[in-house]
């Protein structure tokens, strides 16, 4: 009997020590939320440099990386938590069978991704050449699309070859594209040092490449929901500091050392005109867009017929069984 009873103790205070442990190793949680060299994303560099995060008592840390591609693998891969890029990028993924879950807009591309052409092109000259385009997918061919309709040109007239930003830059100065899609600031590259002129920019189809975050769905639901509205407060306490001029030198700091950490600093002239290429939303805007009919899923539903007239809709998709806009939704309201 005594034995039974040293045995139940001893299984209590494993139970009790494996809480223990659950509860501890739960608050010592790092949240990590990737990007690219984006100066959109540029608020999730602010909320770590300011401590917004941590005011709140949670640990997020931010991880930039080189391009689209590593970080919509390491989102696949499940390195990261939460990923901050295209909405069209999540939706090419999610259609071809990865379990992701978007959970709040946050931006537009508005003229910092950009259609480059050489001097004295001809759109009808196309047909059947090679595009180079910094992502394969629907986030970046539905801003390709838009273009091409209004030269009666079609996605299929062309081979989309999908390049790196900064190498895709250095073949167009080399004059091995006629035609590219590409981003600030490697786009700027591409204009100035290969003569390039901008045939279309994002901001001629307004909304056309909406930005926010997404999560694996199966990560999502490991994530308290006070933990992700936290994450969500962080963001939208960093965008109004972002916004408010009278913080310019830091934040100019804070682009040059972070957002594009690794390149060379940039003038404020380009930083400001990048940022000028970028809207990024307040909290009224940014309801508007993530609300139940919303501008979001206004873009998902278009998108949504974009894919299926080019035979990319894969398993398909309806607005709500890829967006959750619940704690977004609830953190923006209580800023109204």
């Amino acid at each position: 009997m005594r034995k039974k009873i040293l045995n139940s103790l001893v299984i209590l205070s494993l139970i009790f020590s494996s809480c223990y442990v659950r509860q501890a190793l739960a608050e010592e949680d790092v949240y990590k939320i990737g990007m690219i060299h984006w100066i959109a994303y540029s608020p999730l560099n602010v909320a770590d440099v300011k401590g917004f995060w941590k005011a709140q008592g949670i640990n997020v840390e931010v991880i930039n990386f080189g391009n689209n591609r590593e970080l919509n693998i390491a989102l696949q891969k499940k390195r990261i938590h939460i990923a901050l890029d295209m909405m069209g990028s999540w939706v090419g993924m999610y259609v071809r069978g990865v379990p992701l879950t978007i959970i709040g807009e946050t931006d537009w591309s508005h003229g910092g991704d950009k259609i480059i052409v050489r001097k004295g092109f001809d759109p009808s000259s196309l047909k059947g050449k090679s595009v180079g385009v910094y992502l394969n997918k629907p986030s970046v061919t539905y801003f390709l699309d838009q273009y091409f309709r209004s030269e009666n040109l079609k996605l299929s007239d062309v081979h989309l070859i999908e390049v790196e930003p900064e190498t895709m830059s250095d073949k167009f100065i080399k004059g091995q594209f006629m035609l590219i899609v590409n981003y600030n600031p490697q786009a700027l590259r591409a204009e100035r040092e290969g003569n390039g002129v901008i045939a279309a920019t994002s901001a001629d189809y307004p909304g056309c490449i909406p930005e926010g975050f997404v999560a694996r769905t199966d990560i999502l639901r490991t994530i308290p929901k006070e933990s992700l509205a936290k994450i969500f407060e962080g963001w939208i306490r960093a965008v109004k500091w972002s916004k408010d001029r009278t913080n310019w030198d830091e934040y100019r700091k804070i682009l040059n050392e972070k957002t594009f950490e690794g390149e060379e600093p940039y003038t404020d002239g380009d930083l400001r005109e990048m940022l000028a290429s970028v809207r990024i939303h307040d909290v009224r805007e940014q309801l508007e867009r993530n609300r139940d009919g919303g501008g979001l899923t206004d873009y998902l539903v278009k998108l949504k017929a974009f894919l299926k007239a080019n035979g990319k809709l894969g398993k398909g998709y309806q607005p709500e069984s890829v967006f959750d806009n619940e704690v977004i939704v609830r953190v923006l309201k209580g800023h109204n």
